[in-house]
């Protein structure tokens, strides 16, 4: 993918056809985001340690978001330019340390502190039973209803939708489990509906 334009130079555009918008030479920002990937997953890093570890330093705007859109050059070249220092800087430091060895890098990046610091949140009675009346219902909300389900029960959005995918997988799970039970000899559709009716 082309890092994105501001939308002032065509393809066709001799600015383009230099390899420079806005004064920011495009080949070398698709080489540095190649290297930096590379560079990247060389460490193990991912994106989300990446995006955590300059947010803490260098403000909010280096997101996990920011470094995927920018390995993925879906980003204005005047953007671009203002990143890629940055990121130059850091990773550098990051080669360093590893290079010192694995624990000072971790020190330096931190282990995914996002997953240490996330807990299990506890459903009260009453939202599980609207949750579960609402799955009843429909097993695959729309965006819109989590949101409202979510504003209804003063929870956030990511954690009922991650409570409606459990639920279906439980289902899965459940129905699986179900049908590995089933005798293995063939029974007629008629008398296997009937026996399933009489046993509900």
């Amino acid at each position: 993918m082309a890092v994105r334009s501001p939308g002032t130079a065509s393809p066709r555009d001799p600015q383009t056809a230099t390899g420079e918008v806005d004064g920011v030479n495009l080949e070398e920002i698709r080489e540095f985001a190649k290297a930096f990937k590379i560079r990247r997953l060389s460490l193990g890093l991912t994106q989300t340690q990446v995006g955590q570890a300059l947010s803490a330093t260098e403000g909010p705007a280096y997101s996990q978001s920011a470094i995927c859109r920018f390995e993925k050059l879906d980003i204005t070249p005047k953007s671009a330019q203002k990143i890629k220092p940055v990121l130059e800087r850091w990773m550098a430091e990051a080669e360093a340390r590893h290079r010192a060895g694995m624990q000072n890098l971790t020190e330096f990046i931190g282990s995914e502190p996002s997953k240490k610091r996330k807990r299990r949140t506890s459903f009260t009675p009453q939202a599980l039973e609207i949750l579960n009346a609402h799955f009843e219902k429909n097993t695959h909300p729309s965006g819109q209803e989590m949101t409202e389900i979510a504003e209804k029960l003063n929870y956030d959005r990511e954690v009922v939708r991650v409570w409606f995918c459990n639920k279906r997988q439980a289902l899965k799970n459940t129905i699986k489990r179900l049908k590995q039970h089933e005798p293995a000899t063939a029974v007629p559709m008629e008398p296997l509906t009937d026996s399933l009716e009489e046993n509900s």
